[in-house]
């Protein structure tokens, strides 16, 4: 399993093609395994902050901050978007269950906070736009920037929009209140061909994102993920390590693939540790993420201590777009090249 405790549909046929798709069209994804959160009140804002460590002040109605949840130890443990959905709510959404449960604990008496039973869609790639406009007016979301979002009605549905998503393409997540699951997906599906988890695991792999059942396994900091302006700055008193992306050589693998569970930090140069790994369809072979230690040079020669992978070359991260302009690019434009 990719993410414990969910039930995910890894592939409709033919992953690279779904991701092939993505990449030269749009591809539709089901996020609904994301647990959400609503919090409400003066002191809802206090409460998200105290889970991430991040301020919410500088957040404006109907943005997204992306927020990292941190350990006693200044380890990661999850990533989170939270979504301000007017001047004293928030929604939270997480893919461990234990966060928003955590979170309801947590807020008490200090605001008003429930479960929220979402249905999490993604329609991600160039195209993207140019399909929702088959299934109503686009007019309010076209002109979305990153990490915003607007109220819209699709095939009847009324939703929340978002522009942001994990395959380092232009898109939107979508979301509705769960019992529209099923008429949104048919309606969705009938002009987006779907696309599996493993597929997911490539385009992210691609981008350089992480997955916290993979990046977060072994204990690291945000520093050390390349994540230190979304997270406090922790002294461990180990040495550092740096999240890369490589090319390498390996027989027999399955996708999604996972590290096993008793990977450890590298702690001599030379060695890395590897969190994720995919057949990348834009490099036509194995891509994937791990650590090194700090201060690694790129044509360094680097050895796999779990025996897996070979041949390993470090890649600029993100692989894909590494200014990681394309998930920014005016939809005006976009949709209509």
């Amino acid at each position: 399993m990719a993410l414990e405790g969910f039930d995910l549909k890894y592939d409709y046929g033919d992953a690279p093609a779904e991701a092939r798709m993505c990449r030269t069209d749009c591809a539709l994804f089901d996020f609904s395994f994301l647990e959400c959160a609503r919090l409400e009140g003066r002191d809802a804002r206090g409460v998200v902050e105290t889970m991430t460590g991040r301020s919410m002040v500088p957040l404006g109605e109907k943005e997204i901050f992306y927020a990292l949840r941190v350990n006693a130890d200044g380890d990661l443990t999850a990533d989170w978007t939270v979504w301000r959905t007017g001047e004293q709510s928030f929604e939270v959404m997480s893919g461990r269950r234990e966060d928003t449960t955590d979170l309801l604990a947590i807020a008490g008496s200090m605001a008003e906070a429930e479960q929220a039973n979402r249905s999490v869609f993604a329609v991600q790639g160039p195209r993207a736009l140019d399909a929702l406009r088959k299934l109503g007016d686009v007019s309010r979301i076209e002109s979305l920037r990153y990490f915003t979002f607007e109220q819209a009605q699709l095939a009847g549905i009324s939703c929340t929009i978002g522009r942001l998503g994990y395959t380092g393409e232009a898109g939107f997540e979508i979301i509705a209140e769960q019992h529209y699951g099923p008429d949104l997906w048919r309606a969705l599906s009938a002009h987006v061909q779907p696309a599996g988890f493993t597929a997911a695991d490539v385009l992210r792999i691609e981008a350089g994102f992480v997955l916290f059942a993979n990046e977060f396994r072994l204990p690291v900091t945000a520093q050390e993920v390349g994540l230190s302006k979304f997270g406090k700055t922790f002294d461990t008193h180990r040495p550092e390590i740096t999240l890369v992306s490589f090319r390498a050589d390996a027989d027999g693998l399955s996708w999604p693939w996972q590290p096993p569970r008793d990977l450890k930090r590298p702690v001599t140069p030379g060695t890395i540790a590897v969190t994720s790994a995919c057949e990348s369809v834009v490099d036509d072979g194995i891509l994937g993420l791990g650590y090194v230690v700090a201060g690694t040079t790129p044509g360094a020669a680097l050895h796999d201590p779990m025996g897996t992978f070979r041949n390993i070359r470090l890649v600029p991260r993100p692989f894909y777009d590494p200014e990681k302009q394309r998930p920014r690019v005016p939809w005006r434009a976009q949709s209509r090249s």
